[in-house]
């Protein structure tokens, strides 16, 4: 693991702190058996199983939507948020949705509460290209075809900034200026935290909270390229609580859920 700050926050809910996989693996376990989600196994490069959690949607023209957090190891709310979702919502949500989790990619990154992953590589980058950059990139890249499918009319990626005090999302969808996808969620974010309202971020302009259909070798620009209908990728203030990201990416997680069925409906 290449030299870097660790970082990591208490969590009173289970008595531990945010990079204790284990128990996160457990309680999310505990969670799939309560909705009913089928484990879908992609790889392992030593460090932990990159799974994909499945719903079995009976009517195969629901919604297909991917969730998806935990490429950068320093950024552990996003995987909690999700299993916090999990635990606050209904199974009943999948009479409308199919959905599908990859709720923890960059295990060695979390466990270690670092950035990278144990070969000092950035998950959230490198897709599409070749060669991959990193060898949990190149799983992901391999399960193309399961991915596609998950993501078909929407994906979902929970990450943060860490030395951000305000929020900002990227996001994707059809025509050249942010619909009501977008403005969606960038309203349900400033009901959290405070917006970036004009700004350069990440090498990016940002206007009014979002940055609008770019397109690099990320996992959420690379599936759009691939034909995900819509995409948002959340970026939560470091600087902010680590329990009030927690929530606020539980309650993105729900706005995405209802405008990607709100805009097929």
């Amino acid at each position: 693991m290449t030299t870097e700050t660790v970082h990591r926050w208490p969590l009173p809910a289970i008595n531990g702190y945010s990079n204790d996989i284990d128990h996160f693996e457990h309680l999310f376990e505990v969670q799939a058996t309560r909705w009913g989600l089928q484990e879908v196994e992609l790889g392992s490069t030593g460090h932990g199983m990159i799974s994909l959690w499945q719903s079995v949607a009976a009517n195969k023209r629901l919604p297909h939507v991917l969730l998806a957090a935990g490429f950068h190891g320093d950024e552990p709310a996003g995987s909690w948020g999700l299993l916090n979702f999990l635990q606050h919502n209904s199974p009943l949500l999948l009479d409308k949705i199919c959905l599908t989790f990859l709720p923890l990619v960059n295990f060695s990154g979390m466990r270690s509460g670092q950035r990278l992953t144990a070969g000092g590589r950035d998950m959230a980058k490198g897709y599409g290209v070749e060669p991959p950059a990193s060898e949990e990139a190149d799983l992901l890249q391999a399960s193309l075809p399961l991915l596609k499918e998950a993501a078909r009319d929407g994906l979902l990626c929970c990450g943060e900034a860490l030395e951000a005090e305000h929020a900002w999302l990227y996001s994707w969808e059809p025509g050249g200026e942010p619909d009501a996808f977008s403005l969606t969620l960038r309203d349900e974010l400033a009901e959290c935290f405070p917006l970036h309202s004009d700004a350069l971020l990440e090498g990016c302009r940002c206007r009014e909270g979002i940055i609008h259909n770019y397109f690099d070798d990320s996992f959420a620009a690379w599936l759009v390229a691939e034909g995900a209908a819509v995409a948002a990728r959340i970026k939560t203030p470091g600087k902010a609580p680590f329990e009030q990201r927690i929530f606020a990416h539980h309650m993105l997680t729900s706005a995405f859920i209802s405008a990607v069925i709100n805009r097929m409906s």
